[in-house]
């Protein structure tokens, strides 16, 4: 009984530590290493929360043995597509708190511009899709994130 009292407060005290400012970049704190999509970029999983999308991974400040990924678009990527020019992700956001649902009521939109490693953003599916047009991106399949990571 005793080590459950201890255990809680400090799952509660770790996962403050992982969710805060220290998660732009990813330590070793993940789930597994972030698996490649396509030029660099990688989805990968912080321990106990949503998919996240990480740009080029560069030595870390702190250990020039490990690799830290800096962090393109944040929890939870539900969906993503990609072909050699370009990368669309739709993201529903994640709470910080352990064990969140990602909140498909208000999903976001992603595109990676890969040639300039330009990130646009947008919140409404038709704006997607006009920005979409407007760079001349063909059909991408999106396909379901998870299934991807979990390959």
């Amino acid at each position: 009984m005793n080590a459950r009292i201890f255990i809680l407060p400090l799952t509660i005290i770790l996962s403050a530590c992982f969710c805060g400012p220290a998660a732009e970049l990813v330590p070793v704190y993940v789930e597994k290493p972030p698996i490649e999509i396509i030029a660099g970029y990688s989805l990968g999983r912080p321990a106990l929360g949503g998919l996240e999308l990480y740009g080029k991974a560069h030595e870390c400040r702190d250990n020039p043995d490990d690799k830290c990924y800096p962090v393109v678009v944040e929890q939870s990527v539900v969906k993503i597509g990609w072909n050699d020019d370009f990368i669309l992700v739709e993201r529903h956001p994640l709470d910080t708190y352990i064990l969140a649902t990602p909140d498909a009521t208000s999903p976001e939109w992603f595109i990676i511009i890969l040639s300039s490693s330009s990130v646009h953003k947008t919140g409404l599916y038709e704006q997607f899709n006009d920005l979409k047009a407007s760079l001349n991106i063909p059909d991408i399949e999106m396909q379901n994130a998870m299934d991807i990571y979990k390959r």
